[in-house]
């Protein structure tokens, strides 16, 4: 019988927002501009969000778009 030893946060069906933006900034050079632009947007509701097109998960997503694919 095998075991896994996938870490707990992988695991997770719904990884916060916190890891999501750790790991992607982690892997890529983020200017203080971006970060404040993420802080910014994450403060907006679901509602918010959903108005510009949005859903919480495509934060880091939006915001680092020319950045990833510069």
């Amino acid at each position: 019988m095998a075991h896994s030893t996938t870490p707990a946060a992988l695991s997770a069906p719904f990884p916060s927002l916190y890891s999501i933006l750790t790991e992607l900034f982690g892997s890529s050079a983020e200017t203080p501009s971006q970060s404040r632009q993420v802080i910014e947007i994450s403060k907006l509701s679901d509602a918010e969000l959903a108005d510009r097109g949005l859903k919480r998960a495509d934060i880091a997503r939006f915001v680092m778009h020319d950045s990833l694919w510069a």
